[in-house]
This record gives C-alpha cells, structure tokens and sequence, in this order.
C-alpha cells in the first residue's frame, strides 16, 4: 500500500481547491445544508461517468455538452439537493444553464468551467429564486477549509456524510492528495436514489489517461454497488485534477507514478461504494458476494450480480436463516459456464459445499453468520481466473 488516508481531510483538502455547503432553503428543515460548491484556483482536467439511463436529468445533458467542448477546464462544481431537475424538460435545462451562468459571473470565470449536479424529488423545478441567492452567497463563503460542509450539502435520503482523503508521493518527492465525497442511499420511493460522487486532486494528468483511470477504478467500485435494480437519472461521478502539486504530468500508464497514482484511486472508490452500502444497511444487512474461478472477470461479476439480486438469498439473510440452499437458486440459472461437481461454498470462513456435495458444517456457527450485521458470500467455480465482488444490502425489516 503506497498511500495513506489524511484522517481530518475533505473534499478541498488538495491544493488549489475550497468548497462551502450552505443552506438555501431548497429542502424541508431550514437549517439543513442543500447547496455546495467546490471551486479550483486552476482549470482542472476532468474525468466523467453518467448514468446509462435514458431519462437523463438536466445537470447530466449540460456537464456532457460542456465536457464535449473541453475537459481541460472546469472551475467549479455546483451541487442542489432536494429537487433532482429530472424530468422537467426544456425549462430544467433553461433552470440549469441559468445556475451555471450566474456561479461563473460571481466566480469571475467562463461560463463553461462550470459543471452540475442536482439530487433529490424528480419531476420538480427547482426552486429558482432560493438557488440564485444560495449560489451568490455560496461563492462568498468559499475557503479551504469548507468541504465537510460541501459533503453534508449534498445528501438527501442518506443518513451520514461520505467523504475519503488519501495522500501519496510521486518518486521526485511531491506529495498527491486525492479526495471524494459521494452521496447515495437506498430509495425511499421508486427513481429517488441517486449516486453523486465528486473526487479532486492536485496531481496533473490528461484527460484521456484521466478517463481511463476512472473508468478502471469505478468498473470495480461504483459499478458493483446494487443496492436496487433501478437507475438515477441523475448518477454522475466528476474527477477533477488541477496540477496544483506542480509535479510532473503523469502520462504512461505503464508508468510507476500511474501505479501508485491508481493504486490510491481504486482505494477512494472503494471506500465511498462500502460507505454507500453501509448507510444503504442501517438497521439492516450488508451482503457481500465474491465469486472467483470464474472464466473471466466478467464472467464472475456477472455471477456474483445473479446472486445479489435473489430474492431467496436477501430474504434468508434479513431473516437470519442459515438457508445456504438458496445460492443455488442463482447460480443456476445465472446463464454462465458452472459445473456443479467443482463447486464450493462459503458463508463467511465456513465451507457449506465441496466439489458440489454438501459437507458437515456447524450449525450454531452457520445461523450466527447468518444472523450478523455483515454477511459474506464466496463461491468459488474453480474454472479459470476471473474473480469480482459485488455489494448489496437488505433494510430495516425487509422480509421480501
């Protein structure tokens, strides 16, 4: 491990970037934070993920026709939550392009350098004149110091803040701080969830290397979160870099500053999906499913996704039924290469199956493995390398 996490860091812990969360009055409860802002002192290159749903939220259509133009020159962040401004047509849009407008002119910089993003009610405008004076006095309050604020802004149904920072060094000495905050819960109604997640660095890296790093770290993080079958409208993931460090650029991927540079990412990213799921479980269960020997990591992950979404596997851990059976269920029909007579079965460290015959287990181990907090899935094929994780959870008396 080549990083190490800065314990009392936030979102503009990296140099060159402050941040405030405010409240605007834009959620029910005066008092509470619906309004951040991160700003850079730099343009920042920037990486992004948007939901692959086809009903997409205003703040998605204007970042993907900004990052279009240019990825090499974001300023700022600005994030509402309690109206998601998802479906709410020509005139959400109109709404969102006037927000960007306004945080560039009392931010001083172009009106493209700012992107958005929105979380809360669908099919709700926002309320237009509480964000033009929320932006104006949030652009006041900036300072370095204000990402905790920025991480309790964004949160809707969610009942914590979810914010990472680690740090690690480059070979010519230069210290790397890379941050995250996210923001995702279960859904209290069907389309209300959503997955923000803002990351900043002051490492210098281009845009397509950015990208791709991204994309590595998020396709065994983010992607593997499946807290529910339904998908947000509003899911955007922003990584912002702004070279402030004044190391050099990184720009091989074979590369050991890439190594360590990833090495640190795929840990941040990891953490918020765990972070996620924890508030996802409160008064309920995490479930963890690790699926290896699969073919391929594909493969597995696909495996693995079959057995989350059971209905019997979530029901037997919210009733803390040692119903081990039910994985089969899945892996049956998961419609991947499996051959029962090399099949093994763990809960937790217990082995239920060897070779695809039932062994002699403890059953007071079982039902208490069964019973706690945090349950561990591991099956294992035994046909080639392939290997994932996936993340899920039940809640609070669900009985399915």
């Amino acid at each position: 491990m080549s990083y190490t996490i800065f314990e009392e860091g936030h979102i503009s812990s990296p140099l060159g970037y402050r941040a405030t969360g405010i409240s605007a009055g834009l959620k029910d409860g005066a008092k509470l934070r619906d309004l951040a802002l991160i700003y850079s002192q730099e343009p920042c290159t920037t990486a992004a993920l948007f939901t692959t749903s086809l009903l997409k939220a205003a703040p998605v259509f204007f970042n993907q026709a900004i990052l279009a133009r240019s990825q090499d020159s974001t300023r700022a962040v600005l994030i509402n939550s309690g109206q998601a401004n998802a479906g709410t047509g020509q005139a959400g849009l109109m709404d969102a392009i006037e927000c960007a407008k306004i945080a560039a002119e009392e931010l001083e910089v172009p009106r493209d350098s700012i992107l958005l993003l929105s979380s809360g009610l669908i099919g709700v405008p926002l309320p237009m004149e509480r964000m033009r004076d929320g932006i104006r006095r949030a652009v006041s309050e900036l300072d370095s110091g204000g990402g905790h604020r920025a991480a309790a802004a964004i949160l809707t149904n969610d009942t914590r803040v979810k914010e990472r920072v680690y740090q690690f060094n480059l070979r010519e000495g230069r210290q790397i701080t890379l941050a995250g905050m996210a923001k995702g819960s279960r859904m209290v109604h069907p389309k209300l969830a959503t997955l923000l997640c803002v990351i900043t660095t002051d490492l210098a890296m281009d845009a397509r290397l950015l990208n791709q790093s991204l994309h590595q770290s998020s396709a065994r993080s983010f992607t593997r979160l499946s807290l529910d079958l339904d998908t947000s409208p509003n899911d955007t993931v922003l990584l912002l870099a702004n070279g402030a460090a004044d190391a050099l650029p990184i720009t091989e991927a074979t590369s050991w500053e890439f190594g360590a540079w990833q090495e640190a990412l795929n840990a941040l990213l990891t953490d918020l999906t765990q972070q996620i799921v924890r508030d996802a479980a409160t008064g309920g269960k995490i479930i963890q499913v690790t699926v290896r020997g699969a073919p391929s990591e594909e493969s597995a992950q696909h495996v693995a996704q079959k057995i989350a979404h059971s209905t019997a596997v979530r029901q037997a851990c919210a009733r803390g039924q040692p119903d081990w059976g039910t994985l089969l269920v899945p892996i049956g029909c998961c419609g991947e290469e499996v051959r029962v007579e090399l099949l093994d079965l763990f809960v937790g460290h217990l082995l239920l199956m060897s070779k695809g015959v039932p062994v002699k287990f403890d059953r007071q181990m079982a039902l208490q493995l069964f019973s706690s907090p945090e349950i561990d899935f591991t099956v294992d094929l035994q046909l080639g390398p392939g290997a994932a994780t996936i993340w899920t959870c039940t809640w609070n008396g669900e009985m399915l």
